[in-house]
């Protein structure tokens, strides 16, 4: 079997579960489509690994660049679309 990499960036998941899996659905998202890019799927204990790796790597990026910023409250974002600031589509 052929090994064909891809990079891909995403800037939303939706992630389901069942009893024996993980399923992360991602897309990339702006104000006018939303691209489905595909799916990853992963045990239970895979994924429980991958989220400690992950928020080990958060952890260090935030030690060297400073802490990421909360993303703003729905209060906040519907405040800003009402004022033509940004455009957010109906539903998310």
């Amino acid at each position: 079997m052929d090994k064909v990499p891809f990079n891909v960036y995403c800037n939303s998941i939706d992630i389901m579960m069942g009893l024996h899996d993980i399923i992360l659905n991602l897309q990339k998202q702006s104000p006018t489509e939303n691209i489905y890019l595909g799916q990853v799927t992963m045990s239970p204990q895979h994924a429980k690994q991958f989220a400690y790796l992950l928020l080990e790597h958060v952890k260090k990026y935030e030690e060297i660049f400073g802490e990421i910023p909360s993303p703003p409250s729905e209060e906040k974002m519907r405040e800003l679309s009402e004022q033509g600031i940004i455009g957010v589509k109906s539903g998310e």
